[in-house]
């Protein structure tokens, strides 16, 4: 399974959370659209934000193979920090390290990161005060994605934070709950609506992630 897909300079990346360990032999890439977790997390996502973008803006974010940037911020779950560890390893540090350089170098506009781990990993890679990523549940994440789209600046990397698989399973309903907090019932429109915003706020200067 290949570490990264995509282009870095594409100004919108996914960051997940670790390679799944039952088929990463069989997979080719992080978020490999063959995986049901993509379509869990991700699809539902895009297409809130294509059907907005495209009725306001007759455009559509390009988002076929070798374009949107992904990657999980580690490969393997078992090198996974415990949830309430702040000091985390040489290997997570040094993954930390690699991201945060690519950043440095491709400046991207939107890193949209699936789970507590792979928030608290984009945070710390933008050079944020760690937290423990326990503090990280669907209500905090909700609250900060509020806070990030409301202090939106197309001028710096933007790490916004989104359910991983805890949208997909047995709590689902009190997912979207916890996450929208009063803002709807829907966590994946409640989503999909503010980041089209932005994404058409910025159109021009997002000029690069159209099809042409």
């Amino acid at each position: 399974m290949k570490e990264k897909a995509g282009k870095e300079e594409f100004p919108i990346w996914l960051l997940g959370d670790s390679n799944p360990e039952r088929w990463e032999d069989k997979l080719d890439e992080p978020l490999d659209s063959r995986h049901p977790a993509r379509h869990n997390i991700w699809t539902p996502i895009i297409d809130i934000i294509q059907d907005r973008v495209f009725r306001k803006a007759r455009k559509r974010i390009n988002i076929s193979n070798n374009t949107v940037y992904i990657r999980n911020a580690i490969k393997h779950v078992k090198d996974k920090p415990k949830r309430d560890e702040l000091e985390w390893g040489k290997y997570v540090n040094d993954s930390i390290k690699v991201v945060n350089d690519s950043i440095l170098k491709h400046h991207p506009k939107i890193i949209l990161s699936f789970g507590a781990f792979a928030f608290e990993f984009g945070r710390r890679a933008i050079d944020e005060r760690p937290e423990r990523y326990k503090h990280w549940g669907a209500e905090s994440m909700g609250e900060k994605f509020r806070e990030r789209i409301k202090g939106f600046n197309i001028k710096e990397p933007n790490i916004f934070p989104l359910l991983h698989v805890s949208i997909a399973r047995g709590k689902f309903l009190e997912s979207h709950k916890y996450f929208c907090n009063g803002h709807g019932d829907n966590y994946f429109e409640h989503v999909g609506n503010e980041l089209s915003k932005i994404i058409l706020n910025h159109e021009h200067d997002l000029n690069d992630i159209w099809i042409k």
